[in-house]
Formats: C-alpha cells, sequence, structure tokens
C-alpha cells in the first residue's frame, strides 16, 4: 500500500506559499495524477475510487496539521465521485484502506503524486493553451487593423473640437475604472467555483462600488462642465459612467472563464464587441452626433462584452454578503490597484515634467513615440500573458516554468527582430506615413521601440507571480518602473535632450526585466540567467538584422521602394543568423508546437 501522507508533505513543502487556497489547487493536481496513474496501468473505475478515497482520508489526516485546521478555516471536502465519472455504485465500493493492486500502482507512482504539482500538463492542457493564445492573437490582429481603419475615418468625419470634448470626458473615466473593481477581476479568478459566499460576496460588493464610482462621475461631469465651458460634456460623462455598472456585471464571468481555461470566449467578446462599436460610432458619426459618436462607442462595447461573457459563464449569486470571505483577495487586489496606480501617476509626471522641459510639440512627439512602441510590443505580448495565467491557475509554477520559458523565447524571436527593424527604419516610415513633421517622434522610437520589446518579454513573468499569489513583487517592479521613467525624464531631461530622455527609459526597461526576472525564480526555481540566456541568441540575430537593415537604407535613404527591399533583407539575415545559433531549437519547438496542435489525445 501506498503511504500517501509523506508524498503529500513534500508536495506542500514544495509550494511557493502553502496557504489554503494553494493547498486544495495541489490536492485537486494530486487526485488527477492518481487518476492518470490507475488508468495508464490499465485500473478500472473501482480501482480509480479506491485509489481516491485513500487518498482523501491522507488529505484529511494531512490537512488536521496545517495551522489554520482544514476544517475550521472553511476547507471545502474532496470532490464527490459521482457514478458518471470514475466511481461504481456504493455497494460495490471495496474497503477504504485498501488501493489498487501493486502492478496497477507501481512504485514509480508514488513519485508521480509527491510531483503532480510539478509533472508537465497533459496534451489537453496544452492544446487549450495553444488555442486561447492563437484566439486572443488574431483577436488582437484583427482589432488592432479595425482600429487603425477607423482613426482616419472618425478623426475626418468629427474633427479636432469633438475629439478634444471627449477628451477631457476620457481621463476622468479611465482613472474611475482602474479603481472599480478593486482588482477583484483577476484576484478570483483563482478561487474555487464552489466557494458561492466568495462570488456572491464579490458580485454584491463590485456592483455598489462600480454604482458608486458611476454616481461620483456623472458628478464629476458637471463640475468638468462648468469648469471647462463645454456643457455638452455633463451628459458625456453620465453616458460613459454607464461602462461602470457593465464592468461589474462582466467581471465576475470573465474571471469564471479565466479560471476555466476558457479565453476564447473573450477574444470572441473582444472582437464582436470592437466591430459593433466602430460600426455604430461611424453611423451616428454621419449622423452628426459629433463627440457622442465616440461615448456610445464605449458603453456599446461594454454592453455587448457584458452579454456574450454572462451568456457563456453566468451564475445567479445568491443573497450572501461575507466581507471577511473577500479578505484572502484584498492583498491581490490592493497590489493590482497599486500597480494600476503607480503607473498611472507615474506617466501623467512623467509627461508633465517633459512638457514643462521641452514643450508642448516634443511632448506631443514624445508621448506618440511611446504609444506607437508600446501599443505594438503589447498587441503581441498581451494574447500570450492572457492564456500563460488561465493556465498558470490549473498547473503548479514549477511545471509551467517550460512553457513559459519556451513562450519567452518564442515571444522574442517575433518582438525582437521587429523591433530591430522599425529602429533601422523609423525615419524613413514615419516620413511616408505621417509626414516630415514626425521626425523628432521617429528618432525616439528607434531608441525605445526594442526596450519595450524587452519590457514586455519579462512581463510575461507577470502571470506566473499573479497566478501563485506574489502580487506584491508585481506591484514594486512596476513602481520601480514608474520611479525610474521620472528619473529617466528629470535627470535625461537636462543633461542630453529628449534623445537622452530615451535613452533612460531604456535603461528604466532594463531594469524593468532585471527585477522580473530575478522574482520569477523563487516561483518556478528557475535562476534569472537561465532565461535571460535563452534569449540572447534572439537578440544577437536581431541586432545583425539590424545592422543589415539601417546600413543598406542609409545607401539610398528617399527610396520607398528600396526601404521595404532592405527591411525584407534584414528579415531574411534575422532568421539565417537565428538558424545558424539554435536552429536545433527552433526545429524541435516547430515539431511540439504540431504535436499539441494536431494531437488527438
Amino acid at each position: 500500500m501506498a503511504d500517501f501522507e509523506p508524498l503529500l508533505d513534500r508536495m506542500l513543502a514544495g509550494l511557493p506559499d502553502p496557504n489554503l487556497m494553494a493547498r486544495q489547487d495541489a490536492y485537486d493536481r494530486a487526485r488527477a495524477a492518481l487518476l492518470n496513474t490507475v488508468a495508464e496501468n490499465g485500473g478500472d473505475e473501482r480501482d480509480s475510487s479506491s485509489a481516491l478515497d485513500s487518498l482523501d482520508a491522507a488529505i484529511a489526516r494531512v490537512e488536521a496539521r496545517q495551522p489554520d485546521e482544514g476544517a475550521d478555516a472553511g476547507l471545502s471536502p474532496p470532490p464527490e465521485h459521482s457514478p458518471s465519472e470514475h466511481s461504481p455504485p456504493p455497494e460495490l465500493l471495496p474497503p477504504p484502506e485498501l488501493l489498487p493492486p501493486p502492478d496497477l500502482l507501481p512504485p514509480e507512482s508514488d513519485a508521480g503524486l509527491a510531483t503532480a504539482a510539478t509533472s508537465p500538463p497533459p496534451v489537453d492542457e496544452r492544446r487549450r493553451f495553444a488555442f486561447n493564445a492563437a484566439a486572443g492573437g488574431a483577436a488582437n490582429l484583427i482589432k488592432v487593423g479595425l482600429q487603425l481603419l477607423l482613426l482616419p475615418v472618425m478623426a475626418r468625419l468629427l474633427g479636432p473640437a469633438e475629439f478634444g470634448l471627449y477628451a477631457l470626458a476620457l481621463p476622468t473615466i479611465s482613472f474611475f475604472t482602474t479603481l472599480a473593481d478593486g482588482g477583484l477581476g483577476a484576484s478570483l479568478a483563482r478561487e474555487k467555483e464552489t466557494e458561492t459566499a466568495v462570488w456572491s460576496t464579490a458580485f454584491w460588493a463590485l456592483l455598489a462600488s462600480c454604482t458608486l464610482m458611476a454616481i461620483v462621475a456623472i458628478g464629476g461631469g458637471f463640475v468638468l462642465a462648468d469648469v471647462s465651458g463645454q456643457p455638452r460634456l455633463a451628459g458625456i460623462m453620465a453616458l460613459l459612467s454607464l461602462s461602470f455598472p457593465l464592468l461589474a456585471l462582466t467581471a465576475l464571468p470573465s474571471a469564471r472563464l479565466v479560471r476555466r481555461g476558457n479565453l476564447v470566449v473573450h477574444s470572441v467578446a473582444d472582437l464582436v464587441s470592437t466591430t459593433i462599436g466602430a460600426s455604430a460610432a461611424v453611423g451616428l458619426a454621419l449622423l452628426g452626433a459629433g463627440a457622442w459618436a465616440l461615448a456610445f462607442q464605449y458603453v456599446l462595447g461594454w454592453s455587448v462584452t457584458c452579454l456574450i461573457l454572462n451568456a457563456a459563464a453566468f451564475e445567479r449569486p445568491t443573497f450572501e454578503f461575507h466581507l471577511a470571505a473577500l479578505k484572502p483577495h484584498a492583498a491581490t487586489g490592493g497590489s493590482l490597484i497599486g500597480s494600476r496606480l503607480s503607473e498611472l501617476f507615474g506617466r501623467q509626471v512623467e509627461n508633465l515634467l517633459f512638457g514643462r522641459v521641452f514643450g508642448a510639440a516634443n511632448l506631443g512627439s514624445y508621448t506618440f513615440a511611446n504609444q506607437v512602441s508600446r501599443f505594438l510590443c503589447e498587441a503581441a505580448g498581451n494574447p500570450i500573458w492572457g492564456a500563460l495565467y488561465s493556465h498558470a491557475l490549473r498547473e503548479d509554477a514549477r511545471s509551467i516554468e517550460p512553457l513559459h520559458a519556451t513562450l519567452s523565447r518564442l515571444l522574442a524571436s517575433a518582438l525582437f527582430p521587429v523591433a530591430a527593424l522599425l529602429a533601422a527604419s523609423a525615419p524613413q516610415v514615419f516620413d511616408v506615413v505621417l509626414g516630415s513633421r514626425w521626425a523628432p517622434a521617429a528618432a525616439i522610437v528607434q531608441i525605445v521601440v526594442p526596450f519595450y520589446a524587452l519590457n514586455v518579454v519579462a512581463a510575461q513573468c507577470g502571470a506566473l507571480l499573479l497566478a501563485n499569489g506574489r502580487s506584491g513583487s508585481l506591484f514594486w517592479a512596476l513602481s520601480g518602473l514608474s520611479a525610474g521613467r521620472i528619473v529617466a525624464v528629470a535627470v535625461g531631461g537636462f543633461l542630453a535632450g529628449p534623445l537622452g530622455v530615451a535613452w533612460g527609459l531604456g535603461a528604466a526597461n532594463t531594469a524593468y526585466a532585471a527585477a522580473m526576472f530575478a522574482a520569477i525564480g523563487p516561483v518556478t526555481g528557475t535562476r534569472p540567467w537561465s532565461l535571460l540566456s535563452a534569449l540572447l541568441p534572439c537578440l544577437a540575430a536581431s541586432t545583425v538584422a539590424g545592422v543589415v537593415c539601417h546600413t543598406l537604407i542609409g545607401l539610398r535613404p528617399e527610396g520607398l521602394a528600396w526601404t521595404v527591399a532592405s527591411v525584407g533583407l534584414g528579415g531574411v539575415t534575422f532568421l539565417a543568423a537565428l538558424m545558424m545559433l539554435q536552429g536545433r531549437r527552433i526545429i524541435a519547438d516547430a515539431f511540439a508546437i504540431r504535436r499539441v496542435v494536431f494531437s488527438r489525445r
């Protein structure tokens, strides 16, 4: 008979933070590992049920020794083994202390159970992750295309004055949106859906807080309208405030879908809401609605998203409200809110300082250069971050680290060469697309875009930190980045001009990346250098590609066709250099992806 208690003790000892939620997730993984072992060795439903009974008895004994005393702390009982799943009728069950015969539970299974939290995810889980990431990437790509098409159309239909009116309202709404969910949306994805008291309390708390935010924002609209001399601003703010109750109604279904690992619905909702909102905005603009068209687009987008997510994962809340039930989420939510506010405050101070030192025109170029660089990189990184976070909620950090390392390397293989080629060709690209007046922005992009690419690759560590209750590390890393950006403007601005500030931003992003790679070490057991070294071949190949592209463009800087050809040759150079440096690994990754996507298991 296998003795499960020592194995469970070793499994809990390997958890970064063995709190109640983390232990229950570990026990679930142990049950799944045991079922797989029995099935792989030819066991039937009787064997599976007997093994699970023995494991659950061991779990109860282990929990009795925990500081929070399992039952008293609200530990949920082990899942019932319904006859439809793997349990024979009760009268056919063997005594609970019996395990499957030794030939069905070999000695190797002990080690498998002890490392259940570190075993590779099954093929189905990897396929789910691949489809989540692919769906998010495809939706993001289409969304970006729609936005690029919509911007010039709306700019022509509305004009600067209507855009300016909308811009007066949006910062206030964005600020309250940052605070509205209290970070519960992301944190609740770590909570078991059987904990109805927690989910119901979260629903009523979010509904109350978001309604309050809406009332405050409506009142603020009247103040802004009076101060700015724009009477229409009050009505626009009132319309935009409807997004807060919609956010409350969306947060819980969104968290459920993340916990279930179904991000495809998120991607569909994002794409459908963007398409419907854009169509409505253009139609209203053609009818002369002005800034109201943009406000209606914003609220309609939230409405469509709310309908789709609730259709996929709505659960009727019970009439329960126990604020103490949300206490485990307070630290995570507080850290997330702190991170958002830190970034928001940091960018406001950064732009204020830059504008005072260099003037409004240079501030416009600086802001635009940062937005282009950040948007380009995050459009590729955000879908992977979301899929990785959802996956990490159901897997131990040490088991998911190989996937994280591979994804970081693949993301770098996509972002680093694009950043290098854009840095080499930015003056020509900006001149053709935007005109010569944006030349200062092109010069800043040449410096900052490679560092934004590094930032997004390092930010993938945040998915594992958040999923494993290390939101504090994420908060300090992001706060440090905000402080670094302010220092870059304050110091670089007085010493070296706008380009000096850009190099300072690069240094701040590099420090942030180093902090993220260091923070993930205690969670996954990975040394920071191992992650960084895996990125070096891609960095070297991208650098070579950028140098080749820049050199070729320098030969004929005025020719558009020559610029395009130079970028193409730079891309070919990158592929050739990368194959020389790590061709075997690329081939192995390609075969691994093929197995995951096309496996029938």
